[in-house]
C-alpha cells in the first residue's frame, strides 16, 4: 500500500511540474523565428525571450553508444502439403519485428548556433529553454505489400510521443514476410524505408487577427463524418476534410477585415477553435486503444490514417506543382523583361557607333536553370494526420461566433519526420535473422495402435494399459498413460496418443528416447505385464501377448454308429502363465452335430495345448480319452483314445 502511495505521489509531482512549466510558457505560436536549424517562439510577455522547438528526434543510445534498436526477421518451419513432392520449399510462416527507442534531443552546438543567428535578428534576443509539448503522437510509416503485389506507404503503428526534451518513447511494428524482406534490404541503404512521423501539440497564444468566425452547429453536426463520430473515434485529418466541406457550403463562415493574412492560416485558426469545442482527444492523448484500431467490419484506424496520409501527400504535391508553376511563370517574366532591357541597351550602343556587349549565354540563362532546379516542397498539412478524437457528450446549438481580434489561447499541431538512417553500419548486431523452430516449444507425440485386432477381439480382452515415462535432461520425469478398452477403441478409431515436451533436453538425440510398458487384461482375470522397454520411435505397435486360436473339431458319423455313441464332450486346456484356461464344447450325434469350432487363448509364440474327450455311450458309463497333447488346429474324433 505504501508503494502505491509513493507511486501516486511521484505522478502528482511530475504532472504538477509539467503543468507549472506549461503555465510559465506563454508563447506566441504565430510568430515563429528561424534561427540556424532551430525554430524559435517568442514569449508573449517578453518578446526578447525565445523557446526553441525540440524537433530533432533521434535514436536513443545505450551507455556503450550503440543505438537502442533491433530488427528481427524470423521464419518457422512448415510442412508441405500431402500431395507436394518438392525437395526444397519456402515456408509461408515468417515476418519481422522492428523495435526502437526514439528521443527528442537538440545538441548544445545547435543551440549556440541558433543564439548567434538570433542575435542578427534580435540583438536583445536570448534562448531560455525548450518548448514543452502538451501531448503528441508518433506514427511509423513504411511501404508494405498489398494483395495485388504493389507497395504503398502505410501507417504501421501509432503511439504516444515524448513530450519533454531528452524523454524517450518506444516504437514497434510487426510486418509480414515479404515486407520484412524488402525492409531488411532497404536498411542496407543510407535511407531505409522506415520513418517516424511526429505530431506534437503545443499550447500557446495567437496574435490578434481582424477576423470573426461564425459556425452553425445545427448544420455542422449533420455532416456524415460527425454523425459517425458518435459511435467511433475520428482522425484529425478527417475532421479537417469535413470542415472544408462545411466551409464551402457556408455552415462555417469566416469574415476578414483587411488583407494581411493568408486564408489558409485563418481557416487553420478557425478549425482549431471549433475542434476544441466539439471534440476531446481519445484517452487524452489522441492514441486509440487496440479495440479502436481494428473495429469489427470497418476500416481500421491504421488503414484510415494511411488513406489520410496519401490524401495529404497528394494535396501537398499538387500545391508544390502550383507553386513551381507560379515561380516558373514569374521567372519567365523576369527573363523577358531582362531581354527587352538588354535589347534596348544594345540598340543605344549600336546607334552610338559601339559594338553590342557580348554576354555569356550561361549567365543569361542562369536564372532559368535555377528555376528549373527548384526542389519540390511538400508542405505538411496544418492539422495532424494520425491523432484521433472522440465527440464530446454535450453538443452546442445554434450559431457560434468567435472573435479573434485579441490574444487567443490555442493549440497548434507541429509535425516533423525522422528517418532512422544508416543504422546497420553503426550497429550490425542490432539486426538478426532466426528460425523460430524453438526447442522449448517442441513437444513429441507418441502414437499407439493395436496391431491385428478388431472389435470382436475384445471378447477375450478386457483392456490394455500403456505407461510412457520420459526422463529429461534436468532429471525431471514426464509420465503419461492411456487405457484402451472396447469403448475407447471404437471411439478413437485405433489411434491413441501420449505426449512429452522439453525440460532441459539440450541433447536432441537423447530427447527422442523414452520408456514404456504395457499391462494386458484378458477375460478370466489373466493379466500380463511387460518390462520397461526403451525406444526412440514415435509409434508403438501394441500386439497382445495372448492370441486367439481356432480349433476345428470333427467326429466321424460311422464311428458314432458303430460304437453307439450319442454325444461327446471336448475340453481344451491352454497354459496361460501360471494358470490353465479351460474351454469346452459338446457334440450331440442325435442332432447331427458332427463338427464345431472353438477359440482358445494361447501365448503369441506357442501352439501347444492339451485336450480330453469324454464319450457318452448308450447303456454304458462315459469313457475318457485322458489328456492328449497337440499343436494342430484340428481334432478328429474317430476312435477311442
Amino acid at each position: 500500500m505504501k508503494n502505491i502511495y509513493k507511486t501516486l505521489s511521484v505522478l502528482f509531482v511530475v504532472f504538477g511540474y509539467l503543468n507549472t512549466i506549461q503555465a510559465q510558457q506563454q508563447i506566441l505560436l504565430d510568430k515563429p523565428v528561424r534561427a540556424g536549424e532551430l525554430i524559435l517562439f517568442p514569449d508573449l510577455n517578453n518578446r526578447s525571450n525565445y523557446y526553441y522547438l525540440p524537433d530533432k528526434p533521434q535514436l536513443a543510445s545505450h551507455p556503450t553508444g550503440d543505438p537502442i534498436f533491433s530488427f528481427l526477421r524470423y521464419v518457422k518451419n512448415e510442412e508441405t502439403a500431402a500431395d507436394s513432392n518438392e525437395g526444397i520449399s519456402e515456408s509461408t510462416v515468417g515476418g519481422g519485428i522492428v523495435h526502437a527507442l526514439v528521443e527528442l534531443k537538440v545538441p548544445d552546438k545547435m543551440i549556440k548556433d541558433a543564439e548567434r543567428a538570433l542575435s542578427r535578428v534580435d540583438s536583445n534576443g536570448k534562448i531560455i529553454g525548450p518548448v514543452v509539448f502538451k501531448s503528441g503522437t508518433v506514427s511509423l510509416i513504411s511501404s508494405v505489400a498489398k494483395p495485388n503485389g504493389e507497395f504503398e506507404a502505410k501507417v504501421c503503428g501509432l503511439g504516444n510521443a515524448p513530450i519533454l526534451e531528452n524523454q524517450r518513447s518506444a516504437v514497434s511494428v510487426h510486418i509480414n514476410k515479404l515486407g520484412s524482406k524488402i525492409l531488411w534490404e532497404t536498411f542496407n541503404t543510407p535511407t531505409p524505408d522506415f520513418s517516424t512521423h511526429f505530431e506534437m501539440e503545443v499550447e500557446g497564444y495567437q496574435s490578434p487577427k481582424r477576423v470573426t468566425i461564425e459556425a452553425n452547429f445545427d448544420r455542422i453536426y449533420k455532416h456524415q463524418t460527425f454523425e459517425a463520430a458518435i459511435a467511433a473515434p475520428v482522425l484529425s485529418a478527417e475532421i479537417k476534410a469535413s470542415f472544408d466541406d462545411l466551409f464551402d457550403s457556408g455552415a462555417i463562415k469566416l469574415t476578414q477585415i483587411g488583407d494581411d493574412e493568408e486564408l489558409n492560416k485563418l481557416k487553420e485558426a478557425a478549425y482549431t477553435q471549433l475542434m476544441n469545442l466539439m471534440f476531446d482527444k481519445v484517452g487524452g492523448t489522441g492514441v486509440p486503444q487496440l479495440n479502436q484500431l481494428i473495429p469489427n467490419n470497418q476500416k481500421s484506424m491504421l488503414d484510415r490514417a494511411t488513406e489520410q496520409l496519401q490524401n495529404a501527400r497528394k494535396e501537398a504535391r499538387e500545391e508544390n506543382r502550383r507553386i513551381d508553376a507560379l515561380e516558373q511563370s514569374r521567372a519567365e517574366r523576369n527573363r523577358a523583361v531582362q531581354r527587352r532591357a538588354q535589347s534596348r541597351a544594345d540598340s543605344v550602343r549600336t546607334a552610338g557607333g559601339h559594338e553590342p556587349i557580348t554576354r555569356n549565354q550561361d549567365t543569361t540563362d542562369n536564372g532559368d536553370d535555377t528555376d528549373r532546379e527548384t526542389p519540390q516542397r511538400e508542405p505538411i498539412p496544418s492539422l495532424s494526420v494520425a491523432v484521433s478524437y472522440q465527440m464530446k457528450q454535450v453538443r452546442r446549438r445554434g450559431v457560434y461566433k468567435i472573435d479573434l481580434n485579441k490574444y487567443t489561447q490555442t493549440t497548434k499541431t507541429l509535425p516533423f519526420d525522422y528517418n532512422l538512417g544508416d543504422v546497420k553500419s553503426k550497429c550490425p548486431s542490432c539486426f538478426r535473422e532466426i528460425n523460430a523452430d524453438d526447442a522449448l516449444m517442441k513437444q513429441r507425440q507418441i502414437n499407439a495402435t493395436l496391431g491385428g485386432m478388431n472389435t470382436d477381439d475384445f471378447k477375450h480382452v478386457n483392456f490394455v494399459n500403456v505407461i510412457m515415462r520420459k526422463k529429461h535432461g534436468n532429471n525431471q520425469e514426464t509420465v503419461d498413460e492411456i487405457k484402451i478398452d472396447k469403448s475407447e477403441f471404437n471411439k478413437q478409431g485405433n489411434f491413441f496418443k501420449m505426449l512429452y515436451g522439453w525440460k532441459g533436453d539440450d541433447d536432441r538425440d537423447k530427447w527422442l528416447a523414452y520408456d514404456y510398458k504395457t499391462l494386458w487384461s484378458f477375460k478370466g482375470n489373466h493379466k500380463i505385464e511387460s518390462d520397461w522397454e526403451t525406444t526412440k520411435f514415435g509409434s508403438i505397435a501394441l500386439e497382445p501377448p495372448l492370441v486367439k486360436k481356432p480349433i476345428y473339431i470333427e467326429i466321424d458319423e460311422d464311428f458314432t454308429l458303430e460304437k453307439n455313441i450319442k454325444a461327446v464332450e471336448i475340453k481344451v486346456y491352454s497354459k496361460l502363465g501360471d494358470k490353465n484356461e479351460v474351454s469346452s464344447t459338446n457334440l450331440r450325434v442325435n442332432k447331427s452335430e458332427l463338427t464345431k469350432t472353438i477359440e482358445i487363448l494361447l501365448p503369441r509364440n506357442s501352439e501347444d495345448y492339451e485336450y480330453e474327450i469324454t464319450y457318452f455311450i448308450r447303456g454304458e458309463s462315459p469313457k475318457k480319452s485322458g489328456l492328449q497333447k497337440s499343436d494342430y488346429g484340428r481334432i478328429d474324433i474317430d476312435r477311442f483314445m
